[in-house]
């Protein structure tokens, strides 16, 4: 192994992130990419695509949720509360979609191994309870926290959503 081949991606890397399924879903995010920067309505235009185009593919749809989230919650500095809006909006639908993504992801990755399963990333658990709790809606935030529970989705921190919840609940307490 040499040292610049350190810094690439690994197999497991790249599976972390699968292929799109879908050609014209592809092709729709790639046109997003070159306009997201230079032309937003362009860029929402391709999103628009993309997302007609993720359509029967859990897999394609849960990377359209993740990329579209994070474009909308950027664009608020500039667009304001209409973009938060539309953020929040593509958070709860990612949360209502879960079950179709695991069930994609086990079927596709973990097949008939013996081990537990691992849930993929689905930032929309963590990025919402986040922001209701910012907004001080702390009830809706735990909402968030007892379904990403209920999926054993991770958060990425020591306590996971079992210890956010906990701390919504004294803030909520505290009131």
């Amino acid at each position: 192994m040499g040292l610049f081949n350190f810094f690439k991606k690994s197999e497991d890397q790249e599976k972390s992130t699968p292929a799109p399924e879908n050609e014209r879903y592809r092709l729709a995010l790639e046109e997003f990419e070159r306009n997201r920067f230079k032309d937003k309505e362009q860029a929402k235009a391709a999103l628009q695509v993309a997302y007609q185009f993720s359509e029967g593919s859990p897999l394609d749809r849960h990377h359209f949720y993740k990329t579209a989230g994070d474009y909308f919650y950027n664009l608020q500095h500039e667009e304001g509360t209409a973009a938060l809006e539309k953020c929040k909006d593509i958070w709860r639908e990612h949360i209502k979609y879960t079950p179709d993504i695991l069930e994609a992801y086990k079927k596709k990755y973990h097949k008939e191994s013996l081990l537990d399963f691992i849930p993929p990333d689905v930032p929309a658990f963590k990025r919402l309870a986040e922001l209701y709790e910012e907004e001080g809606s702390y009830s809706d935030a735990v909402e968030v926290c007892d379904e990403a529970l209920k999926y054993k989705i991770r958060d990425g921190t020591a306590g996971g959503f079992e210890g956010r919840k906990k701390r919504l609940q004294e803030k909520m307490h505290r009131r």
